[in-house]
This record gives C-alpha cells, sequence and structure tokens, in this order.
C-alpha cells in the first residue's frame, strides 16, 4: 500500500531541476500523496509537473500573502492539505566582515522569514484535518561551522529553533513540525560547480564516506510525512554523520580545486 494515500501534500522550493524539493515531491507522487509543487518560477514548477504529475502553483515564500494564498487554492482545489514541506532557500557565501545589508535581509527574507509565514500557513490548514506534518528542510551548518556562510547558518539556526517552538505549542492539535538537516548535497548545480577533487574532500569528514544525495533527503522526507512518525521538534541529521565532524576549511577547499586543476 502506498504510504501518502489520500494525504495532500504542498511542496514548496521545488523549480529547480534536481534539487532536494522536487526529489521530495516525485517521492512524495509515487507514495500516493497529491502533491502541489511551489516556489517562484512558474516555468520550472510546470516542467517538474509535465514530466512527474502534481499541481504547479507560483508562490515567492518571502511573501506571505503568496504563501497564504498557496495553501487556500490547494485547499479549494484538493479540499485538504495534510503535509507542508519548505525546501526553499537561497545560498550566501562571503568573509564575514564583508557581508552586505542587502546579503543579510536576503537570508532573513528567504530563509527566516519565509520559513515563519510557511508555518503560519500551515497551521490552519493541518488544524482543519486533526493534524499533520510540518517538515522545513534547513542545514548541518544550522549546528555545525562552516567558513564564509555566516548569514545563511544564522537564518538556518533561526528557523530551526523557530521549528521546535511550533512544535511544543501546536502539538495539541496533532501537528508536528520537525527539520531536516542535510550537508553538502549533490544535486546538479553542485556538480557543475565543485571539482570532484573538492566533493572528495567533503566526503573525507562523513563518516560513512559520501556526501548527501537529494534521495536521502527524500527518503528521510517519507518517513517525517507519515502518520507512523511519533516524533516533533526534532532535527533529523540526514549528512552521514557530518555532524559529528566537521566541514572543510576554506584552506582546504582551495586545496583540493587546486589538485583539481594541477
Amino acid at each position: 500500500m502506498s504510504k501518502l494515500a489520500g494525504k495532500v501534500a504542498i511542496v514548496m522550493g521545488a523549480t529547480r531541476v534536481g534539487n532536494m524539493g522536487q526529489a521530495i515531491a516525485k517521492r512524495f507522487i509515487k507514495e500516493g500523496a497529491t502533491v502541489v509543487v511551489s516556489g517562484r518560477s512558474a516555468d520550472g514548477l510546470e516542467a517538474f509537473v509535465a514530466e512527474h504529475g502534481g499541481t504547479a502553483i507560483a508562490a515567492d515564500v518571502s511573501n506571505r500573502d503568496a504563501v497564504f494564498s498557496l495553501f487556500q487554492q490547494t485547499q479549494e482545489k484538493f479540499g485538504r492539505v495534510d503535509i507542508a514541506v519548505n525546501a526553499a532557500a537561497t545560498p550566501q557565501y562571503g568573509p564575514f566582515e564583508e557581508m552586505t545589508e542587502g546579503e543579510i535581509d536576503e537570508m532573513l527574507s528567504i530563509i527566516f522569514k519565509g520559513g515563519i509565514w510557511f508555518m503560519q500557513a500551515a497551521i490552519p490548514a493541518l488544524k482543519a484535518v486533526g493534524g499533520g506534518a510540518i517538515i522545513n528542510v534547513t542545514s548541518a551548518v544550522a549546528d555545525i561551522m562552516f567558513e564564509n556562510h555566516a548569514a545563511y547558518m544564522g537564518a538556518k539556526a533561526g528557523l530551526n529553533h523557530v521549528t521546535r517552538t511550533v512544535a511544543n505549542e501546536f502539538g495539541k492539535f496533532g501537528i508536528r513540525a520537525n527539520i531536516l538537516a542535510p550537508g553538502l548535497t549533490v544535486t546538479p548545480i553542485l556538480n557543475n560547480q565543485f571539482p570532484q577533487a573538492v566533493i572528495d574532500r567533503f566526503a573525507q569528514e562523513y563518516p560513512l564516506g559520501r556526501i548527501t544525495t537529494v534521495e536521502d533527503v527524500a527518503d528521510t522526507a517519507l518517513y517525517v510525512a507519515g502518520d507512523e512518525c511519533f516524533m516533533t521538534g526534532q532535527t533529523f541529521h540526514v549528512n552521514g554523520g557530518l555532524t559529528l565532524r566537521r566541514n572543510p576549511t576554506t584552506e582546504e577547499i582551495h586545496q583540493a580545486a587546486a589538485s583539481a586543476l594541477s
């Protein structure tokens, strides 16, 4: 029997080919869920739906009204929402002393505030059906260090703590709020940016010997979304044990990149 049969799920952050949001959406569809994929790019969403199924509703997670409209449209179309997954994010890389106000605002707007809007919109929808699952995809670096990512790390850590607040306050309504925290993850954009030598250098820090894949994240999301998951307010570290160790330093990353060119 399909694990999510009869469930309606919203997956935010599913516009880019091969990203975590798309992997989660595909897995949910395979397991029988009715899935609404969302994000800022309507073209990316429509391409996903044409290939994999589901319904596309474009929404910018940083726009509170747009996020609430996403949930309203889903309820009007399908009558309910049982699962709400927020995988929206934006990268940020640069020395701490050079961070600009615009860069910090972007991290807060999309990751932190956007995550709050998403949960605010999800709560009444889940209350209406007697409970369900909220899942925020954050990062291992909300808990461990990674040089030159301060604003990103801070926004992710803040969202983690707010997620725990939601778990505590709304568990009485049957709402579970949990966190998935991947490490560096294999996606098409990663493979285009990082030579294999750099990926291999990251993998040295993973006790299980490789970095995270989007399938790893989707597998965990499936469990956390299901009714058999009796957990809330938890961080699921989908990172092969990275949080037992550390990320490579900037110097080590540069050395690995240089070795790939030599």
